[in-house]
């Protein structure tokens, strides 16, 4: 979108850094933010700057936006140290709310209610993740101990079929299917008999067999899900509605939602050949094939395909959405109720990266990025066209 290396693209980020940035700055930046390349230079950018400036949290400073956004970060580095942690924990677009919403409240009023939103007061989905066995009974596997797999002991949020000895006993048996359903807000692992692990988004569900016989090696996915297969001469086929994705032993990822417009494979490494509309494709890594429901159409794109599945790690990054397409995934990842009152453009396109630990950080830098405004009723999250002061 803009040459990186331009010296006044890193003079405003020095101005958006050192909290000297007007209003015609932060929306400049508002917009430039949204490019994920250009996050990923700002987050590059910050870091040198931060070691450069050693920037020191002074009294007079205290109140500024920016040494909010400067502890915050600060706070949020020790608890990634703390923890181990590989991936950021924050948007990078968060600066704008630190530090542009100090400029943006004068001409908007984000909050169209006249007291605090408190986040708390939020309804988050309640539901459980639910394993259906092929008897037909139906438990959590996080609380309960079932017949036929193990549960991590360690990470409660992942079960496997593998290695088990009541599942190799019953390999001679018919087959039985289980099924797993994910609702709202929450995520989870398989790892299936053959040691293919599947990880599992948010309202999402998937059959399969105990065990794996014949020819094939079929699940069927309604949802989202990322596959680690492994290696073997039995082909893995994993059918959604829309198309079939078979594959001998590689990593990828399959959405396929009951109401989407649309229904895609990212290619992580390896090889897929995806079979939908009589029509048979191959595509490579760092590519996304996508099917549109309405047209018909099969797209191939080139993507980020390690930074668009890093959901499985805990963090959702959006690239490319329309508005709409930005709130459902929001609703699903946080397992929250949003309505959409606003009258953002289908025409505008939002980036997001957003981990899950802060739905307030996330609803306001959305707030932020899009101009409108929010408020909390009856649990539900509402979302409105901003009122201008002017």
């Amino acid at each position: 979108m803009h040459d990186h290396q331009d010296e006044k693209t890193d003079r405003l980020l020095s101005k958006i850094l050192n909290g000297s940035a007007s209003s015609g700055d932060i929306e400049f930046f508002a917009e430039w933010i949204k490019d994920l390349s250009n996050e990923r230079y700002f987050e590059q950018y910050k870091e040198m700057w931060h070691v450069a400036n050693d920037v020191e949290v002074s009294k007079e400073h205290l109140e500024s936006s920016l040494s909010i956004f400067l502890s915050y970060i600060r706070r949020k580095r020790r608890d990634k140290m703390a923890r181990r942690r590989v991936l950021y924990s924050i948007s990078a677009a968060s600066v704008i709310l630190f530090i542009g919403l100090f400029f943006l409240n004068e001409r908007y009023n984000l909050l169209n209610t006249g007291k605090e939103e408190t986040f708390a007061d939020l309804a988050f989905c309640r539901d459980s993740i639910k394993v259906e066995l092929s008897d037909g009974s139906v438990v959590n596997p996080i609380n309960n101990t079932i017949p036929g797999f193990s549960v991590n002991p360690v990470n409660h949020r992942e079960m496997s079929y593998a290695d088990n000895e009541q599942v190799k006993q019953t390999k001679k048996d018919s087959v039985r299917y289980n099924s797993v359903t994910i609702p709202a807000g929450e995520r989870f692992a398989v790892v299936l008999s053959d040691g293919t692990k599947v990880y599992l988004n948010s309202n999402s569900y998937i059959r399969y067999p105990v065990n794996f016989s014949g020819d094939t090696r079929d699940v069927t996915l309604v949802g989202r899900a990322y596959f680690d297969v492994a290696k073997s001469k039995i082909p893995f086929i994993v059918n959604t509605s829309d198309m079939k994705v078979e594959v001998l032993g590689t990593s990828f990822d399959v959405e396929s939602r009951k109401n989407g417009k649309s229904t895609s494979v990212i290619l992580v490494e390896g090889s897929v050949k995806v079979l939908a509309d009589g029509q048979s494709r191959i595509i490579s890594p760092d590519e996304k094939l996508s099917i549109d429901r309405f047209k018909r159409n099969i797209s191939v794109t080139s993507v980020d395909a390690k930074t668009l599945t890093l959901w499985k790690d805990g963090v959702l990054v959006l690239k490319d959405n329309t508005f709409d397409e930005m709130i459902e995934a929001i609703c699903s990842w946080y397992g929250v109720e949003i309505v959409d009152n606003s009258s953002v453009p289908e025409t505008e396109r939002f980036n997001g990266r957003f981990d899950r630990e802060n739905i307030a950080t996330a609803i306001e830098t959305i707030a932020l990025s899009a101009k409108v405004g929010y408020r909390i009723e009856d649990g539900k999250l509402i979302i409105e066209d901003l009122k201008n002061k002017e």
